[in-house]
């Protein structure tokens, strides 16, 4: 089994900068640059909105049942085992893709200090992944406070620049006060099709720098109060994605035109993150946001070794993949499946060293950014479901430990927004493309291979399963509500756990509850 040893101020840091990554601080200028200042604004604050609808809907079905695997047990227990399987095992997949990613981000940082002639490039993710892969092996613990440490340096360094940002905005600057002079144009594009095709590119950015944000879920099985932890990492998540992300954005793209080439970031002293820093006369301001961004990417490398291998242990313990997988150290670690994180670092290593790191992290952040917005609309679907059998079964709404504010309406949302940015990010990527060529397959690698290996992986588990149980179109069926389980893996809490998830809920008197609390808010 599972160790329980993840704190709440773990979870906490998790849920706010545990996904702070190449998404922000590397992707995010050419995003402004494609679709302009306030097609990008747009973009994130849109998804920003779908994150909070997700993130609340695991938290409700994750505290209650908080079991490994949520992303395949979940939408297996309540939508349908096949779909589970896919969404499972293709998560699990994305996020081993996703450390090769981040290691290949890391390379091309490091040659702002230590060129390739003196260094191989490649070299590099070799002393990156050895130290990421020890602080998961050893225990959870590892993990858990690796992530804290690091989630609190890409927190203040995000909420540094955003100070500085606003100074520039205001008039720091050489420039002096430069309100919206930079929304020219506000979203780039010849035409009211351009316009569109260039707004609709920009989600990909905007669903890989989110992406992680309901690794909550995946953490829950190792959590040492579920209904203490889950609710506390969750609540203000949106007051949070407001600040660091959309807050971020907001002034990169009033502090630069769309058409800056600062914004494209071909390297690390030319890029916007850099560059209000050096307006507020800051020389080292390049070294210190190298460092910053190394470690944000060491962190979401960091996160991805534990979703992927909890993903894939998760599928084990369901019967859809070989035990191997589900075996577990003594201190609870499912190393053989964090094994597939490694053999994939392994083969992103070897890409690096053939391909060059750029047209790594191009192909690979590609590949992942749509695997989100799938994932992302399963899940809101799969909460959906989990709400309807829970009432028609005759569960009381009070007794759940935390419930999704604004349900069914953000399930809604959520659906609709991963739907409609789905068709348009498949027709940008056709609209007025006149050669394919290489760039052009890096820049869409979820269209031919991650949409294909995920609807593949659940239509192969169907035939599969349907055709065991004899009856294959039985396996496509919904999972109906009076056969949902709401029984097995459900979380009891001991009598020192209500005691201390009472302190969440009473407001404190006295001096010693008042230090309880704030025990509670730190440790």
């Amino acid at each position: 089994m599972s160790s329980r040893s993840l704190k709440a101020r773990h979870l906490e840091m998790i849920a706010i900068g545990g996904t702070i990554g190449a998404g922000l601080l590397k992707r995010s200028g050419k995003s402004i640059a494609t679709a302009g200042p306030v097609g990008a604004l747009l973009c994130f604050i849109i998804v920003g909105i779908q994150v909070y609808s997700v993130t609340t809907s695991i938290a409700e079905m994750a505290t209650l049942i908080p079991i490994s695997g949520a992303m395949s047990s979940l939408p297996a227990r309540f939508l349908n085992k096949s779909i589970g399987f896919g969404n499972g095992l293709w998560y699990g997949i994305g996020w081993a893709i996703t450390v090769p990613t981040e290691l290949a981000a890391v390379c091309t940082l490091m040659t702002y200090w230590v060129s390739s002639s003196q260094f191989p490039v490649w070299a590099w993710s070799i002393i990156f992944a050895v130290p990421l892969l020890l602080s998961n092996v050893i225990h959870v613990k590892g993990f858990g406070e690796t992530e804290f440490v690091l989630a609190i340096i890409k927190v203040i360094a995000v909420i540094i620049f955003i100070i500085f940002g606003i100074a520039v905005w205001l008039g720091a600057g050489s420039s002096g006060p430069l309100g919206f002079r930079n929304w020219n144009p506000a979203i780039v594009g010849a035409t009211d099709t351009a316009r569109f095709s260039n707004f609709a590119s920009a989600f990909s950015t905007a669903f890989y720098a989110y992406s992680g944000t309901e690794l909550v879920a995946l953490t829950s099985a190792e959590a040492s109060n579920v209904r203490k932890s889950i609710p506390r990492a969750v609540n203000g998540s949106f007051y949070r994605i407001a600040v660091l992300y959309i807050g971020s954005i907001f002034l990169v793209g009033v502090i630069l035109n769309p058409a800056s080439t600062t914004l494209l970031g071909s390297s690390i002293a030319n890029s916007p993150f850099v560059f209000v820093y050096q307006q507020v006369g800051i020389g080292a301001a390049a070294d210190i946001m190298n460092a910053v961004i190394v470690i944000a990417l060491a962190s979401a490398g960091n996160s991805a070794i534990f979703a992927s291998s909890r993903s894939l242990y998760g599928l084990a313990l369901q019967g859809d993949l070989p035990k191997f997988f589900a075996q577990v150290t003594s201190a609870g670690i499912p190393l053989n499946a964090m094994l597939v994180s490694f053999i994939f670092g392994v083969i992103g290593i070897v890409l690096n060293f053939v391909s060059g790191a750029e047209n790594v992290f191009t192909g690979l952040s590609s590949l992942g950014s749509i695997n989100t917005t799938i994932t992302w609309l399963i899940i809101s679907w799969t909460h959906l479901r989990f709400r309807q059998g829970y009432i028609h079964q005759g569960y009381d709404l009070k007794d759940l430990p935390y419930r999704a504010p604004f349900y069914p309406y953000t399930n809604y949302l959520s659906i609709l927004i991963s739907t409609v940015v789905l068709i348009s990010v498949v027709f940008a990527a056709f609209y007025n493309v006149t050669v394919y060529d290489v760039n052009w397959i890096a820049n869409h690698t979820w269209l031919f291979v991650g949409v294909p290996l995920l609807l593949g992986f659940a239509l192969f588990h169907a035939l599969y399963t349907g055709w065991k149980s004899g009856n294959i179109a039985s396996a496509f069926n919904l999972v109906s509500l009076p056969e949902m389980d709401f029984k097995t893996d459900r979380f009891v809490e001991t009598e020192e756990e209500k005691k201390d998830s009472e302190i969440v809920t009473t407001k404190p008197k006295t001096l010693k509850e008042w230090w309880a609390k704030v025990q509670y808010k730190l440790f």
